[in-house]
């Protein structure tokens, strides 16, 4: 049984699809991956932010303590120490919410991608 030239072309174009759905898929799975690696770091920020804030809470006002910048810690005011916790919350979340969309995006993607390979397969099919 000797395969039509047309239905070589048809499987090429198939393989063709599938590899490139494949690389996609791949890509895809790992900026996934990543970005829930970034949440959870976030996640981890927010909470010792939102730890240190309320053990330094309970010190008495005008008292100052130490801030981490980088590799050493600078004296400050109290009030500026929880005003730039507040600010990292803030700042954390908002990064949270800006790749949770980005997510969307990604897995939207990927669904679209299944999708047409998905038809491109039936259309084949159906051309048989």
């Amino acid at each position: 049984m000797a395969t039509h030239p047309s239905q070589l072309a048809v499987d090429m174009e198939l393989k063709k699809a599938f590899q490139e759905m494949q690389s996609k898929m791949i890509a895809t799975t790992q900026q996934l991956k990543i970005s829930d690696a970034q949440i959870e770091t976030l996640k981890r920020t927010m909470a010792h932010s939102k730890l240190v804030d309320s053990e330094i809470s309970q010190l008495p006002g005008g008292i100052r303590v130490y801030e981490g910048v980088g590799r050493m810690f600078l004296l400050q005011p109290l009030d500026v120490v929880r005003s730039n916790l507040t600010k990292k919350i803030k700042a954390s979340d908002e990064k949270i919410k800006t790749i949770e969309i980005n997510k969307g995006y990604l897995d939207k993607s990927l669904k679209e991608s299944e999708d047409s390979l998905r038809e491109l397969v039936l259309s084949k099919q159906q051309g048989k």
